[in-house]
């Protein structure tokens, strides 16, 4: 990447995770949800692509000529994505929840929908691919192949079952040469696609949702013997999130996936936790320590782009300059005055909500150091140990600090902006374009000042999976969740 210190990025600056934060509690949820990720949400995406897998190197690629052949590929599993949308569009009351390509063939869906013909895509697009690939390999359908095998991936036992599942019922529809070789699509072919490809017909479709719901529930046994030990562990963490949802939906049938979580959380601090209960209250507490770092950040942002550039302890001071109540009235006293200005369970009993922490960059900066003092009075409940070493992850520094600082409010910030926020961000950034990904400065170093690069930051929630994971359970029909039911209307709140 081209880039040098003065030049504008706007059209350079990409990413939500510009501090290279999320991933500890992404990773932590990632455990508990066995491949489901932030962006799969619908359980027929999932063997739709381990039979489009099948078709296309066994059928269509059969002759060796489209097996390396990325763009033809991409092409065909385009034409896989659009054949979901236009018979889940047909299928009258099927949800559009999660559907592929909604947006970018809304004006081929109005034509569908008006009973028209349109085109079968023909630019590659590999979407389907991008967001099942995991959750098919995790439930030991689809897999990674050796190069020396001449394939990409390919498909395991499991997955095999499952193609010739939809291949037998699929062979003589007519759909299979619009897949191929493209052309036009009318209402009436779209109408016939919907047995095998409306979303909402998964339980219609042979023993596809059985042999789905047998992926999600049976673990598989990889040969190697250390991976099938981690199959294992993450088919019971899954299995004990399903017990713990049906646990917390018992209490409320309508309660969506981050309620489930925020009253989760309530309960483990108040009255201890363990098992499943205990990891899903750590996913959130660092959740939660993430999310005020990311408003310091933006804090920080904001100032520099007034100043131009700064120094941290001056950008430290701007915020202490603005006349506040509570934590705001103790910049420079100890910080230990400061916490104790902060009212006990000031988030306890409810959703804790982003647009609820946006103002002046003085007002996120103290609504951090509110949230980051409350965190740190839950981490023992939460299992979370602070000692006196410098730890490198940024949530337990972050919260060691805003306790253990035997300086005042301003010199304690001041740190954590520094070490868990400006340090992070810098580095991050350079990892980033150092693997030729796009960068995401918002500021760089110039001796002691930071120096803004104009582009604004929003800080926000890592996405959380388990809403996914409800709507997939909910497809299956192994979670019972009615039309109208809130969870499958709230995502996270950003």
């Amino acid at each position: 990447m081209d880039v040098f210190w003065g030049d504008r990025l706007s059209s350079d600056t990409k990413g939500l995770d510009v501090m290279g934060i999320r991933a500890l509690d992404q990773n932590i949820e990632a455990s508990l949800a066995n491949g489901i990720t932030t962006i799969s949400s619908r359980a027929r995406y999932i063997s739709i692509l381990a039979w489009a897998i099948g078709q296309y190197f066994s059928e269509e690629a059969g002759d060796g000529r489209g097996i390396r052949d990325d763009e033809a590929r991409a092409r065909y599993l385009n034409r896989v994505r659009f054949m979901v949308l236009a018979a889940t569009v047909a299928d009258d009351g099927a949800s559009r929840s999660g559907v592929l390509g909604y947006i970018k063939f809304r004006d081929q869906v109005a034509e569908l929908a008006a009973g028209g013909t349109v085109q079968m895509p023909t630019e590659p697009n590999a979407a389907i691919l991008g967001t099942y690939f995991g959750p098919a390999s995790a439930l030991g359908l689809v897999e990674s192949k050796p190069a020396s095998s001449g394939l990409p991936y390919g498909l395991t036992s499991r997955g095999t079952v499952m193609f010739e599942e939809r291949q037998l019922l699929l062979e003589n529809t007519g759909l299979l040469g619009l897949l191929r070789d493209g052309g036009d699509l009318d209402y009436e072919t779209a109408k016939r696609a919907i047995p095998a490809f409306s979303l909402a017909r998964t339980g219609e479709f042979g023993r596809e949702a059985e042999l789905l719901r047998e992926a999600f529930t049976e673990a598989w046994e990889p040969t190697n013997t250390l991976a099938a030990k981690r199959v294992a562990e993450s088919y019971q963490r899954m299995a004990d999130t399903r017990a713990w949802i049906d646990r917390e939906r018992a209490v409320d049938a309508n309660s969506s996936a981050n309620a489930l979580i925020a009253r989760n959380y309530d309960k483990a601090v108040a009255n201890g936790a363990t098992a499943i209960e205990l990891e899903w209250a750590s996913f959130e507490w660092h959740r939660r320590v993430h999310f005020a770092l990311e408003l310091l950040l933006s804090a920080v942002i904001e100032t520099l782009l007034g100043a131009g550039s700064l120094s941290l302890p001056q950008v430290v001071s701007i915020w202490a300059a603005v006349p506040g109540a509570g934590a705001a009235a103790h910049w420079h006293d100890l910080v230990q005055t400061a916490a104790a200005a902060v009212t006990p369970g000031q988030f306890t009993g409810s959703l804790l909500r982003p647009a609820n922490f946006m103002g002046a960059p003085a007002t996120k900066a103290i609504r951090a150091f509110e949230l980051l003092v409350t965190q740190a009075r839950d981490a023992d409940a939460i299992g979370i140990r602070h000692d006196t070493t410098k730890t490198r992850a940024p949530s337990v520094r972050a919260t060691e600090l805003v306790l253990g600082s035997s300086g005042t409010l301003a010199e304690a910030m001041t740190i954590i902006c520094d070490e868990c926020v400006a340090q992070r961000h810098i580095s991050n950034t350079m990892r980033k374009m150092g693997n030729n990904q796009d960068c995401s400065l918002r500021f760089y170093p110039e001796g002691p000042l930071l120096v803004a690069t104009e582009i604004e930051f929003s800080p926000g929630y890592s996405g959380s999976r388990l809403q996914n994971a409800m709507q997939i359970l909910s497809d299956l029909d192994m979670l019972a969740i009615g039309p109208d039911d809130d969870a499958m209307k709230e995502g996270l709140a950003r």
